[in-house]
């Protein structure tokens, strides 16, 4: 009884002991000039690549001002990726605040002591542009075999490319068959459950009949009424068919000695505003 008692006094230390980790995260300040559109504290993306994503960024701003932010981290300190995101999305402000489009990228680095983490993050107004499905597609198919290459900044840029026509709703012909196809399986999904549900209702229709309203063999208004009655009585589906999505989320190894100074260079002097934008907690996540 006594050893009992001790190791539930021992999972309760462990569970506060995580809850105040995660509450003393460390999450990297909004800086104060929004000059540049990628942070990269973890110092893992080479000088062409980060220009050429930089460039790119600003110029989906310019045209829409759509705020697709790339941040790499040491660590997450202890925290789930997707809390991380959530946290420095709402602590930045990415995104304009009537429009909420803001795009987060973050990218924790694989080591020798933990696996590599990656996720879009998306803000309420980019969820159209940007479906969970196709932010999963695109860790899968473009970023997550750049990383497992420790190509980091390839990784990025493919996946740069992709979000940057998809936000301005040029969808890559890749892309846009993807989500073609995975509509097409909502459709059939959703016919299916209609014929399954209409045919369970027919025989529901059928058996009540049977059991009350089974006509005699002179019984004429029996054998004219019972149907309409079997309907009537029978509840009606109001079901909506929908499909949907997840995300899977991993948790990561703590480690110190984050550093918040930017690694990027600017390729202009133009000054970005942050906008205060929100997000619900859309987008994906993925692990290599």
């Amino acid at each position: 009884m006594k050893n009992l008692y001790i190791s539930r006094y021992f999972a309760l230390a462990i569970v506060v002991l995580t809850s105040a980790l995660a509450m003393n995260a460390e999450i990297p300040p909004q800086p104060k000039n929004a000059n540049e559109l990628v942070y990269d504290y973890a110092h893992v993306i080479d000088s062409a690549n980060l220009a050429v994503i930089n460039d790119s960024l600003k110029n989906l701003y310019i045209y829409n001002k759509t705020q697709v932010v790339v941040l790499t981290v040491e660590s997450l300190d202890g925290m789930e990726i997707e809390d991380y995101c959530q946290e420095v999305f709402q602590k930045w402000g990415i995104g304009d605040k009537k429009l909420n489009n803001g795009v987060l990228i973050v990218v924790k680095p694989k080591t020798e002591t933990s696996g590599g983490k990656v996720r879009i993050h998306t803000g309420y107004g980019a969820e159209g542009a940007l479906p969970d499905l196709l932010c999963k597609m695109i860790q899968t198919d473009s970023m997550i075999p750049a990383f497992k290459e420790n190509n980091y900044g390839l990784a990025i840029k493919k996946a740069v490319n992709l979000i940057t026509p998809s936000m301005k709703g040029e969808y890559p012909q890749d892309v846009a068959s993807f989500l073609k196809e995975k509509q097409e399986e909502k459709k059939r999904d959703a016919w299916i459950a209609v014929i399954v549900y209409g045919i369970l209702y027919i025989l529901l229709c059928g058996l009540i009949w049977y059991f009350f309203f089974m006509p005699t063999k002179n019984d004429w208004y029996s054998i004219m009424a019972s149907p309409l009655i079997a309907a009537t009585i029978t509840p009606s589906s109001g079901r909506r068919y929908s499909g949907g999505s997840s995300g899977s989320s991993w948790s990561s190894g703590r480690s110190s000695g984050s550093s918040w100074s930017s690694g990027s260079s600017s390729s202009s002097s133009s000054s970005w505003s942050w906008g205060g934008g929100s997000s619900g907690g859309g987008g994906a996540s993925s692990s290599w």
